[in-house]
C-alpha cells in the first residue's frame, strides 16, 4: 500500500502568521486614528468635514464616531454652547497628526490587502492537491466554507469559459431540442 504524503502547510502557516501580525497592526492603527478623531472633535480643534479630509473616512462616519463617544454636535438643536472658532495653528496641528495616523492606517491596510493574494494562491494549490477545506482552514484566518470557495475559484477560472473546449464538448454531447 502506498500512502499519500502529508500536505505541507509551512508556507500557509508563514503567510497566516504574517496576516495576523498585519491585522493586529491595522487594528492598532485604526484604534489610534479613531481616538485622535474623537479627541479633536471633543476639543473642537477642527470641523468634522476638515477632520474627514485627513482620514480614510467621510464626514458622516467621523460625525458618527463623535456621537458614539458622546461628543455634542457643533450645530443643531442639540448643540452645546456657542459655535466654536477654529484657530488655524491648532487646526493645522490636528490635521498633521491625523495625516500621520491615516498614513499608518493606510500602510497597514495595504500590507494586509497585498498578503491576501499569496494566501489565496496557497489555498488553491493545497485544494487542488486534494486537501480538504477543513484542513486548510486550520492554517488560515478563514472558515472552511470560504476556503472551499477560494479553492474552487481556480477551477472556475480554468473552466469552460477560459478554454472553451469543455463548453463546446458539452454542446456536441447534448442532444438538440426537437425542431431546432
Amino acid at each position: 500500500m502506498t500512502s499519500t504524503p502529508e500536505p505541507s502547510f509551512t508556507e500557509l502557516d508563514r503567510l497566516n502568521a504574517r496576516f495576523s501580525t498585519l491585522e493586529e497592526r491595522l487594528h492598532a492603527a485604526r484604534d489610534g486614528l479613531k481616538e485622535a478623531v474623537v479627541r479633536h472633535l471633543r476639543e473642537r480643534n477642527a470641523r468634522p468635514g476638515v477632520i474627514a479630509e485627513h482620514t480614510p473616512w467621510d464626514r458622516v462616519w467621523v460625525s458618527q464616531l463623535g456621537r458614539e463617544a458622546g461628543v455634542p454636535p457643533v450645530k443643531g438643536p442639540n448643540a452645546v454652547g456657542p459655535p466654536p472658532t477654529y484657530a488655524p495653528d491648532v487646526q493645522a496641528a490636528a490635521t498633521a497628526e491625523l495625516d500621520k495616523l491615516s498614513g499608518a492606517y493606510r500602510r497597514a491596510e495595504k500590507g494586509l490587502e497585498e498578503l491576501v493574494t499569496p494566501i489565496h494562491e496557497e489555498i488553491r494549490r493545497l485544494y487542488q492537491e486534494g486537501v480538504t477545506p477543513k484542513q486548510i482552514a486550520q492554517h488560515t484566518p478563514y472558515d472552511p466554507n470560504w476556503v472551499g470557495q477560494i479553492g474552487r475559484g481556480t477551477e472556475a477560472a480554468k473552466g469552460p469559459r477560459a478554454s472553451g473546449r469543455q463548453a463546446s464538448a458539452r454542446r456536441k454531447a447534448a442532444p438538440r431540442a426537437a425542431g431546432k
